[in-house]
């Protein structure tokens, strides 16, 4: 059996599970990859794969539970913080 095959094996598995499981592990890898980040930057690691972790954490736990749909709820939210500060 070759790496392929058993990689290949593990993504029909993983599509086989319904929707929200899939996005639950997806959500909880990403969160894992996040707290891996700021653990490492916080032991003063590497600040340029830090970055890149801690963006990708977050990029994946925003997409995961669909909170970048909301993109202009918050875009909104930040125009009002801004003009009443002004």
């Amino acid at each position: 059996m070759t790496l392929m095959t058993r990689a290949a094996a593990w993504y029909d598995k993983f599509n086989a599970l319904s929707f929200f499981a899939r996005r639950a592990i997806m959500f909880c890898a990403s969160l894992a990859l996040w707290w891996f980040a700021a653990m490492l930057q916080s032991m003063h690691f590497d600040n340029d794969l830090c970055v890149v972790m801690l963006l990708a954490g977050a990029a994946g736990v925003l997409w995961s539970s669909e909170l970048w749909r909301l993109w202009k709820v918050f875009a909104a939210i930040v125009v009002i913080c801004l003009a009443i500060i002004r």
